[in-house]
């Protein structure tokens, strides 16, 4: 059965299905050709799926994360990165990275992140003398952060599958996020040295203060979220709405650019992305269903956990893995797919299931970035107007970093588990 179920996904993938179709079609096909079960249980899977207190928390993630971008936060938080890091060598391209890793902490979303950032830094980076390959492979990459830094949707989703607290997954996704993003800022300041691109005066105390205090409110969302999260007065799902609440207020009361014609808007692409997220998740869950109930979890772990004794290897090979999924499947699908399968083999390879965790989102997040799936490629096209290709190898000095960044994080457990053995 698990070879019909691969080829007819596979099949309907490569006609052009959409990856929730390919999964839920893909299963009722295998049952159909073995005969073995009957398929009215698959949109019953489908919806146990979707029927998870965690997921709930994606919509309101998302809708915080839309009021925040519309109601122009994107320009004050760039402005703060530049008065911190923009004075230093390739301060404007480093301040983009900064930019990114801000803006990931209110929205969790790549794409997103991409679209709020790039937008404003890419013509930026080209006026200040930035080749358009570096500029574009730079924010492109950049925006990969955002799901790392917490909140994140994807975390939300593998906590939900493999029943870890998302407490400790947010917790955990800080100092990767950072690790990252201090090799990207360190690659850009060694660059731009190189090609002799100008730096930015250094601000005065006022400038810092006025960015401060424009972006105060925004950077307050997630310090409100973690801080309610850790200090145990709201759940992680709890603490969506209230980010719904505080982003309404700040949009609407604070930066007065939410009116009632724009949360409409913001309302109808909340649902669709939301929408589309849940529905990658029904179809995922009875695909992964599917191969839970046929054994083919015992079976791959039996097959890799045979190959060698050693957790190097064994891990290396659990990369390997998520890197090509990633080349196919966006993030969500990949871990609702193959999160529940490898757990069993990290397990007894003696990985945390947290640190797994953020080994499993930095390896998609590679993922949004290579081709032919890379959702973050095809975001770079409509703000540059370049090729695919142009952008791709723009991005390929950016990819080595975020390898070389994988590799460090997957065999120095501490960087994901220290700051969760602290709080819990």
């Amino acid at each position: 059965m698990i070879m019909f179920l691969l080829i007819i996904f596979l099949i309907l993938l490569l006609l052009g299905l959409p990856i929730y179709g390919s999964l839920a079609f893909s299963v009722v096909g295998a049952m159909e050709l073995t005969n073995t079960m009957d398929p009215t249980i698959v949109p019953m899977r489908m919806f146990s799926g979707m029927n998870n207190f965690s997921l709930m928390a994606i919509p309101f993630f998302i809708l915080a994360a839309e009021l925040m971008r519309v109601g122009g936060l994107s320009a004050r938080l760039i402005k703060l990165a530049q008065v911190l890091i923009g004075w230093a060598p390739g301060g404007l391209a480093s301040a983009a990275v900064l930019s990114c890793l801000f803006f990931g902490s209110i929205s969790g979303s790549s794409p997103a992140t991409v679209v709020a950032i790039g937008s404003i830094m890419f013509p930026a980076l080209v006026a200040a003398g930035y080749s358009k390959r570096f500029a574009i492979g730079l924010l492109t990459t950049a925006g990969t952060l955002g799901p790392i830094v917490p909140p994140s949707i994807a975390l939300i989703i593998y906590g939900s599958v493999t029943s870890t607290s998302v407490g400790q997954l947010f917790a955990a996704g800080i100092l990767p996020a950072l690790l990252l993003g201090g090799l990207i800022i360190a690659y850009c300041m060694i660059y731009s040295k190189v090609k002799k691109y100008p730096n930015a005066p250094f601000p005065t105390l006022k400038e810092v203060i006025e960015a401060f205090k424009g972006s105060a409110w925004g950077l307050g969302l997630p310090v409100i979220l973690l801080g309610g999260i850790y200090s145990g007065i709201f759940t992680a799902t709890e603490s969506a709405a209230v980010a719904c609440a505080y982003g309404l207020f700040v949009g609407m009361v604070i930066y007065k650019q939410v009116n009632a014609k724009a949360l409409w808007e913001i309302l109808q692409t909340t649902g669709l992305t939301a929408g589309s997220l849940l529905l990658i998740t029904a179809g995922a869950s009875a695909f992964s269903w599917l191969l839970t109930m046929t054994g083919s979890a015992s079976i791959l772990a039996n097959s890799v956990l045979s190959l060698s004794d050693s957790s190097i290897v064994i891990t290396a090979l659990l990369n390997v893995i998520m890197l090509i999924a990633g080349f196919f499947l966006d993030s969500v699908s990949a871990i609702i797919v193959l999160a529940p399968l490898m757990m069993p083999i990290a397990t007894d390879a003696g990985i945390d299931p947290v640190h797994f965790g953020i080994i499993n989102l930095v390896n998609y997040s590679v993922g949004m970035i290579t081709p032919p799936v890379g959702l973050n490629l095809f975001v770079a096209v409509a703000i540059s107007k370049m090729n695919l290709l142009e952008i791709f190898r723009g991005c390929i000095p950016f990819l080595t970093i975020m390898i070389l960044g994988l590799v460090i994080i997957t065999y120095v457990p501490w960087l994901s588990l220290a700051i969760p053995s602290l709080l819990y």
